[in-house]
């Protein structure tokens, strides 16, 4: 009773007034002013019934939803013979949109939630099962609904990489909240109202040529997202399947249906040993003329090419515990391919990683950055070690009058010239940290210096055998 009495006090004090039975008629001004209580460290529910509808009620729960939900007592008697105990059904949260983190459209308004409590109410009357028409709502759920809760309960899962989250979030903010602030993208929602529109409707109901059509309206703006947007989709589809909201997944997509992915080795060759010599030596001169600048980028470019490791998740967060002197190797275990991957280094790292140790002495030692061999130029960055150094990268290919190709084509080159140097696939694919030898056969076909030796050795031979005395 003392709590009810302290409730009630809340709840004048929030400004809602209230009947003599403590009832409210539940609106949008009623859902505008209600909190959770603060008690102590924590905050309680607060629960405001209905006066229109027996039942209906609307909860602000602790961490701040606004619920809606149903309350009754079953006809009849239980098997002890005494009056069924009463039952709460939930029937979604208040969607409004005034909330900025509301506008994927999910959540139900007052008055449609008051219509699902009278329609559970005739259910009860007339002896059905009232929890059929939550089921039904729910198998009506839409695209963008189920999407956002793959995104809030799948996603988080242990075996998604944190890049790969931000590129699923960004894909879902982008072409499913269509949330774009560009240009480019507030001309795409507005090209192609129909196929976006299919994203708000039940996923049960769209179909292949409803995907088609919304695969076509990305590829206008560009191709690979949409691509990668249909493999997500087909994620999304699995998820509602283990739902029960489908029954069948529709995004099947055949490779042919999708757009032509042209790889990046296709359109250009990587860096000649010739050219990879002309980048080492610009680096070092622009290590000379720009120090205070460019020494930990600069330096950082060089080890990527030095090692062929993969340059954002290996060499540019590499920490000094990683570093194994008395073996001359470095050490992953948080990998692209989940794998614990080994690089071998010889005295060229060695120097770098002196240099790098003289650079530590600058830093404090209870600054993060202290941990990274690379570490970020100012403390106050939220990434503690170098993150992006394009533009010293472009100013070495400038200064080494080389064409400008993007940083990770450093691990292609050291691929190529590897191979070249060795002939051994699997040694590459080793020291590289490749997981499927496929992954490194394209950097055969690369390879015009191995293929016109073989091209000579097939011409010896030939004319060896076909010798005519």
């Amino acid at each position: 009773m003392k709590q009810e009495n302290e409730v009630s006090k809340f709840i004048k004090k929030l400004g809602i007034e209230t009947d003599a039975l403590g009832r409210v008629k539940i609106d949008v001004g009623v859902l505008e002013k209600i909190r959770p209580m603060p008690s102590g460290n924590y905050y309680k529910e607060v629960i405001l019934r209905d006066a229109n509808l027996m039942g209906f009620r609307v909860r602000a729960n602790p961490g701040g939803k606004i619920t809606f939900f149903f309350r009754f007592r079953p006809k009849g008697l239980n098997s002890k013979g005494k009056f069924c105990e009463k039952q709460s059904i939930t029937l979604g949260d208040w969607y409004n949109k005034k909330d900025p983190k509301q506008k994927d459209l999910i959540g139900l308004t007052p008055a449609f939630a008051r219509k699902l409590a009278e329609d559970m109410k005739i259910k009860i009357y007339k002896k059905e099962d009232p929890w059929s028409i939550v089921k039904e709502r729910k198998k009506g759920r839409s695209l963008l609904s189920v999407h956002t809760e793959w995104i809030e309960k799948r996603l988080p899962s242990a075996n998604y990489k944190a890049k790969s989250v931000i590129d699923y979030k960004s894909r879902f903010n982008l072409y499913i909240k269509c949330n774009g602030k560009g240009a480019a993208h507030k001309k795409l929602y507005r090209s192609y109202p129909a196929a976006f529109a299919k994203i708000k409707q039940p996923i049960k109901d769209l179909t292949k040529d409803d995907y088609i059509a919304l695969h076509n309206a990305i590829t206008k703006h560009k191709p690979y997202p949409a691509n990668r947007l249909i493999e997500d989709l087909r994620l999304v589809e699995q998820y509602a399947i283990e739902l029960e909201l489908l029954e069948k997944r529709v995004v099947k997509f055949k490779k042919k249906e999708l757009n032509n992915e042209v790889d990046r080795l296709d359109k250009e060759d990587p860096f000649t040993t010739q050219e990879m010599k002309r980048y080492r030596l610009a680096a070092l001169d622009h290590i000379k003329n720009y120090r205070d600048l460019c020494l930990v980028p600069a330096l950082c470019l060089l080890t990527t090419g030095l090692l062929g490791g993969r340059s954002k998740s290996m060499i540019f967060s590499l920490r000094w515990d990683q570093v194994n002197y008395a073996t001359n190797t470095l050490k992953f275990l948080d990998t692209k391919n989940n794998q614990a991957i080994t690089l071998d280094f010889d005295y060229r790292l060695k120097a770098i990683l002196r240099i790098m140790l003289q650079h530590r002495q600058t830093i404090n030692h209870r600054d993060k950055r202290y941990a990274y061999v690379f570490p970020a130029s100012s403390k106050k960055f939220n990434t503690k070690h170098i993150n992006d150094p394009r533009r010293t990268h472009k100013s070495i290919l400038e200064k080494a009058k080389l064409k400008y190709k993007c940083i990770h084509f450093l691990r292609h080159s050291w691929a190529t010239n590897s191979f070249e140097a060795t002939g051994d696939i699997l040694s590459v694919k080793e020291m590289g940290g490749w997981q499927d030898i496929k992954s490194v056969q394209k950097y055969i076909h690369v390879s015009q210096k191995l293929r016109k030796e073989r091209l000579n050795q097939m011409r010896i031979y030939m004319n060896k055998r076909s010798h005519v005395a």
